[in-house]
């Protein structure tokens, strides 16, 4: 049909991707050194799964993605209540972390994926996209890849709920990531997300947004929510 004739074309074209600057950063050890992850402290969790129950509720027969699961945190919490959850991360070394994190957690229903072959990994049949603190690192090009790619393996009821940042100050609706050795923050409007919605084949369907205190510069997180 159209719609899909639309995401081939694109994907036919080159992509920017900062896969590569990312694995690198995960060789330094970036969540060991990082002031707001401090390696694998369990902390988080239970914020994720209230921004989920804003929008659905869990069913133990779900299928769930997580886009940048990173070493499980979020995956520890969501796991029970699902029936599998796969991971998606760009190093062999996070998803290694994250299996022995989850198993000293006793979570045997997660399947850890590699960024570069996620879109063959991943089957079809997914009732659930999740991803928090993610979106703002990496580039509009990759963004896009994952929502097209994820959305022709959602079931007809599944959903993609997707955290993303916005910086209000201006000229950043149009920053993207660099590709280099950084901790990018690339900022989301409301228009760009129902733009990346109709692109990838999804309906907008609604969002929840919450201002970041005490931050400069002033920025906004925006969980959406979107279905086939």
């Amino acid at each position: 049909n159209s719609r899909n004739s639309m995401i081939d074309t694109l994907d036919a074209q080159p992509r920017r991707s900062n896969l590569e600057q990312w694995k690198r950063l995960h060789e330094s050890d970036y969540f060991e050194t990082h002031p707001s992850y401090h390696g694998l402290r369990d902390f988080g969790g239970h914020n994720e799964i209230a921004a989920i129950e804003m929008f659905t509720a869990f069913q133990p027969s779900m299928r769930v993605v997580v886009i940048g699961c990173g070493y499980g945190r979020e995956t520890a919490h969501i796991a029970p209540r699902v029936a599998h959850v796969y991971g998606i991360e760009v190093s062999e070394i996070i998803l290694d972390k994250a299996v022995r994190y989850l198993a000293e957690r006793h979570v045997g229903n997660f399947t850890p994926v590699l960024a570069e072959c996620y879109a063959s990994d991943i089957p079809g049949g997914i009732d659930l996209v999740f991803s928090v603190a993610c979106m703002q690192f990496i580039t509009r090009d990759l963004v896009f890849d994952y929502f097209a790619t994820l959305a022709r393996k959602l079931t007809p009821a599944g959903m993609f709920i997707v955290q993303f940042i916005e910086e209000l100050e201006p000229g950043a609706a149009s920053r993207d990531a660099e590709l280099r050795v950084y901790e990018p923050s690339v900022s989301w409007t409301l228009p760009q997300l129902f733009d990346l919605a109709g692109r990838s084949g999804l309906r907008f369907r609604h969002t929840r947004t919450y201002p970041m205190v005490e931050v400069t510069p002033p920025r906004l997180w925006h969980w959406v929510w979107f279905t086939p």
